[in-house]
Parts: C-alpha cells; sequence; structure tokens
C-alpha cells in the first residue's frame, strides 16, 4: 500500500513542477523565440529613400498620383517585356490582396514599364482578366521616358546583397540613366511615409513570403469600431 502512495506522491509532485516550472519555461521559450524572429525581420527593414513623385494614367483612364499614396504604404510591381515575369508578378499581387484585402491601408501597384506600346485599353483589358480589385489594385501607365526615369534614377536598380553588420540583408542599389529598362522584376516595400523599406526577387519565393511578413510587421492594425451592447429592456 506504501509503495502504491509513494508511486503517487512522485506523480502528484512531477505535475507541480511542471505546471510551476516547465509550463512557464515552455511559453517563455515561444514568447522569445517570436520575440527575436520579428526583430530579425524588423532588422532586414532598410531605408532606401523616398518613393520618387509621380503622376501617372491609371488604366481606368484617371490619375493616380503620389500624394494618392499619403499615409498608406505600397507594394510597387513592374510589367515588363518577360511574359512569365508578368505572370508571377499578377499571380503574387493577387494572393496579397486575398491576404490583405479587407485592409485599406496598403495599395497595390503596377507600372507599365514599355508603356509606349502599352495603351490604356490594353492595360484595362490585363486588368479585368487578371481580376485585380480596384479598391487595391492600379495599374499605372506614362511616357516610357518618364517611367524610365522614375525607375532608373528614382527607385534604382538593386545590383548586389551583403551582409550588414547585424546579419540582415543589405541591398546595393545603382542609378540607371540609359532609359534601356525593360523588366524590373522586383517588388518594391514603401511605408505610410513613403520610404522604400525593401526589395524582393518577384522569382524567388522565400523573398515574396519574407515580403509577406514585412508587410504584416508594418501595416498599421486598423481600429475596430467599439459593439455597443444595448441593455436588455425588463419585461
Amino acid at each position: 500500500m506504501s509503495g502504491k502512495s509513494s508511486v503517487k506522491n512522485k506523480i502528484q509532485t512531477f505535475a507541480i513542477l511542471t505546471i510551476l516550472i516547465g509550463f512557464p519555461l515552455l511559453s517563455w521559450f515561444y514568447l522569445t523565440t517570436g520575440y527575436n524572429y520579428q526583430m530579425d525581420a524588423r532588422s532586414e527593414l532598410k531605408d532606401y529613400g523616398k518613393l520618387p513623385a509621380f503622376d501617372f494614367t491609371s488604366s481606368d483612364g484617371g490619375i493616380y498620383t503620389s500624394d494618392s499614396l499619403e499615409n498608406t504604404m505600397a507594394i510597387v510591381s513592374f510589367f515588363g517585356e518577360d511574359g512569365k515575369k508578368n505572370q508571377e508578378m499578377f499571380n503574387v499581387m493577387r494572393k496579397l490582396n486575398t491576404q490583405f484585402g479587407d485592409n485599406r491601408n496598403l495599395e497595390l501597384l503596377i507600372v507599365s514599364i514599355e508603356s509606349e506600346e502599352e495603351s490604356t485599353g490594353v492595360l484595362e483589358g490585363l486588368f479585368a482578366i487578371n481580376q485585380f480589385d480596384k479598391n487595391q489594385h492600379h495599374f499605372l501607365t506614362s511616357s516610357n521616358l518618364t517611367i524610365q526615369k522614375w525607375i532608373g534614377q528614382g527607385i534604382k536598380v538593386p545590383t548586389r546583397f551583403e551582409k550588414s553588420e547585424d546579419g540582415s540583408r543589405d541591398i546595393k542599389l545603382k542609378e540607371n540613366n540609359s532609359g534601356e529598362i525593360v523588366d524590373y522584376p522586383f517588388l518594391v516595400l514603401v511605408d505610410n511615409k513613403n520610404t522604400i523599406r525593401n526589395f524582393y526577387h518577384i522569382g524567388s519565393e522565400d523573398e515574396v513570403k519574407r515580403m509577406v511578413e514585412h508587410i504584416a510587421i508594418l501595416l498599421p492594425k486598423e481600429v475596430k469600431p467599439d459593439i455597443e451592447i444595448k441593455e436588455k429592456k425588463e419585461l
């Protein structure tokens, strides 16, 4: 009988120690891991300068300017000559709308590089075929010279990636003054202060996934209105 009591006491002692020590340690581990992971992700968000001002024509014939992004984040993508890359970009932009479409603090911009060959009618057709959201997606165009200068001299072109002292990825940029950009296979993340924070190669699934994590970190949480609770009337 005493043997059974001893085993029972040991089980109870183990259970108490698990509750008092094991669970808090496990919680601390998960909280620390999550915190470190988010800090690593935040360290990858740099300041690559301001998104240059623009005044572009939208696929619906309207005008969309950089002022439209005031206090709003944006992902800027580019429609060039590479059909495969274009389709990959369209797919990513649709998925972003599916994931963040309820949050109006994020705009998804698609800029046509070869704009002289793409009339607004053609862009409007591509917009419709790809089932883009008119509230969040914006297919933009301008003169070829304006677009080339805006990308090459304003946003600049990522040329190489290096590790910073803190271990994060540091992107090196280079101006392109030749006016011969036919494809720009990078997605550009712009925060709500109009600052370029990172670049992601459209052909890298890992980079696109990381972009989604960065968006979630920077995206302001929408405040939901308080639910009004009405007192029940006494019968």
